[in-house]
């Protein structure tokens, strides 16, 4: 046999193993490489913008339809007053049976033998009625958190129709007396511009803002702690056998869930900005020619990619809807 067609042989015959077998060696990394240039395009072309829920509130109501401005008066600023005025009361409530609870669950945990009355009911200590109390007052704080979730929507809305009906120069004043909430009682003058504080006076401002915050945060700190210690002495005392397992379950539960709710609603959230896709929309009305040209500048380098790697077979051809 003529040993340059064996050798030609042996070629083919490796070629045909090592190409499948370079193909699928290299298929997973080249798909990983494709999803990832894909949510860069995306990101790029949507990006992901982070917006306080004051902010977000102010935004959307900016954009009220120019009928429905003039509704954005004093009459529906009393209204939502008077409406947030009474879910700061039922909250109040909420929170002091809450209050008076945690303080006699803590008090019994110190060995401290306390009675406490909430609206008249007396409660003494004995077996079960820390798992119930616990278990009422995770309770109640699922149910404040959707309460005060609400009043921060109103006080958002509050805020910009502040904004819309009241001159600029009393903005603060009215923000003061309306939403306290977003002020720490300090005047802040915006009339007198050549009036500036001094740097001393500053620095002691901000100095009281951030100790305030190091207060909160070490009293929900603390209250976090207390509360582990409390569960961590029902789980192992069991004074009601497995029951009182399930209520630490149940109590865990609910301060995941109620966390979880609170960061939703109180800080800043991700949205995705589809700015892009009104523009295309508006351009196909008005000039399809330059719809035409942001099509292609959006999408071109995806199409790309993706037939080439159709035609390397890494990809199936997308399949096209009939009908």
């Amino acid at each position: 046999m003529d040993i340059s067609n064996l050798a030609a042989k042996v070629q083919t015959a490796l070629r045909q193993v090592w190409n499948p077998t370079r193909f699928w060696c290299s298929f997973p990394f080249v798909r990983i490489a494709f999803w990832l240039r894909e949510r860069k395009r995306y990101n790029s072309m949507f990006p992901r913008r982070w917006i306080g829920p004051a902010a977000i509130i102010n935004q959307d109501l900016e954009l009220v339809d120019d009928d429905d401005v003039d509704k954005l008066d004093r009459s529906l600023l009393d209204l939502l007053v008077a409406r947030r005025d009474q879910l700061k009361s039922s909250s109040g409530k909420f929170s002091l049976l809450n209050i008076s609870l945690f303080a006699f669950l803590v008090t019994n945990y110190f060995n401290k033998s306390a009675d406490v009355s909430v609206y008249g009911v007396s409660i003494k200590s004995s077996p079960g009625v820390a798992e119930a109390l616990i278990v009422i007052s995770s309770t109640l704080g699922i149910h404040v958190a959707t309460i005060q979730g609400n009043i921060a929507i109103i006080d958002g809305a509050i805020a910009h129709i502040i904004k819309r009906i009241f001159p600029t120069g009393i903005l603060n004043i009215m923000q003061s007396a309306l939403v306290p909430e977003t002020s720490i009682g300090k005047y802040f003058p915006i009339n007198l511009p050549h009036l500036v504080f001094t740097s001393g006076h500053s620095l002691a401002s901000k100095s009281f803002v951030y100790f305030y915050l190091f207060i909160i945060l070490v009293a929900i700190f603390g209250v976090y702690i207390v509360n582990l210690l409390l569960l961590r002495e029902l789980w192992l005392a069991s004074s009601i056998g497995i029951y009182s397992k399930i209520v630490v379950i149940y109590v865990v539960v609910c301060g995941l869930f109620g966390g979880i709710f609170l960061f939703l609603t109180r800080l800043p959230s991700p949205y995705r900005d589809f700015t892009v896709l009104h523009e295309l929309q508006i351009a196909e009305q008005l000039n399809p020619v330059h719809a035409s040209k942001l099509w292609q500048r959006f999408y071109k380098a995806k199409i790309d990619d993706r037939s080439d790697l159709e035609r390397r077979g890494f990809i199936g051809p997308k399949a096209v809807k009939q009908g």
